[in-house]
């Protein structure tokens, strides 16, 4: 679930939320500009976390169709399905419906027999920042990569969402949080790359 190399100067990890309004802009504002200016010419390796909170529904939900589509190598169309029809799906909970229309036939077929295992309730970050997996779940195998995305975000600490780290030539910078604009992450950026 990440874009560009990882031999990139700058990694951005973007610990984040589907149906979250605010990584929805992100994303949208952010981070589709950033990927197409400098993930694409290797100045940036951007890497997405999964840190469905419970205060949205479909949260978890759909983070299991992404970690799906990310399996069979789909992540990127799915991201962009999800977040460019966030204000929809997160009515009703009809996921299928956009991850379907961002894959071919065959395709979202794959994805949906992986989601198809993960009938139960969906994992999501804890407000106490216990396990996000009960002791004794058998979740499915999409919900163990997500809890493993939401332990990290409670080391950091993720407080909300979005929240990201950058980290340049292996020094992590202090996290930041909320919405911030390509103008002003790309100015940051050229500072860090003429250094």
């Amino acid at each position: 679930m990440a874009y560009g190399s990882k031999n990139a100067p700058i990694t951005m990890e973007v610990f984040s939320d589907y149906q979250c309004p605010s990584c929805g802009n992100l994303y949208e504002q952010t981070l589709k500009p950033m990927i197409n200016d400098y993930v694409a010419v290797g100045k940036v390796y951007l890497v997405h976390r999964d840190f469905p909170l419970s205060m949205h529904k479909y949260s978890g939900d759909a983070a299991r169709w992404a970690k799906a589509a990310a399996v069979l190598g789909h992540f990127e169309s799915v991201e962009a399905a999800l977040y460019d029809n966030q204000n929809f799906w997160a009515t009703d909970g009809d996921i299928a419906k956009y991850i379907a229309a961002a894959v071919s036939p065959a395709d979202f077929k794959r994805i949906e027999a992986l989601v198809k295992g993960c009938e139960g309730p969906a994992i999501q970050a804890k407000s106490d920042r216990s396990s996000p997996l009960p002791p004794d779940a058998h979740p499915c195998a999409l919900d163990t990569y997500i809890a493993d995305d939401i332990q990290l975000g409670y080391k950091i600490p993720v407080q909300a969402t979005p929240t990201y780290v950058i980290t340049y030539k292996g020094q992590a910078l202090p996290p930041g949080s909320g919405p911030v604009s390509w103008q002003v992450l790309k100015q940051f950026f050229d500072s860090l790359l003429s250094q």
